[in-house]
């Protein structure tokens, strides 16, 4: 059997249109659903709008609160 190999966590995967590199995001999950593009009116450039941010912070702080 063979095993296929992860990438090197240090080599770019691919490169981005202006020449900057793309690394692995080691523990990222295809599966998460916020990883999945959405035609929700995001903001452009992949930039974090402030709702965007409210709701994110609010979900790592439930998170993270006692069990």
């Amino acid at each position: 059997m063979t095993r296929r190999s992860l990438p090197l966590p240090l080599a770019p995967l691919e490169y981005r249109r202006d020449g900057r590199p793309i690394y692995p995001v080691l523990g990222a999950s295809p599966e998460d659903e916020s990883n999945k593009p959405g035609d929700d009116g995001g903001a452009p450039n992949g930039s974090v709008t402030q709702e965007d941010l409210s709701r994110l912070l609010a979900r790592e702080k439930t998170q993270g609160g006692p069990p």
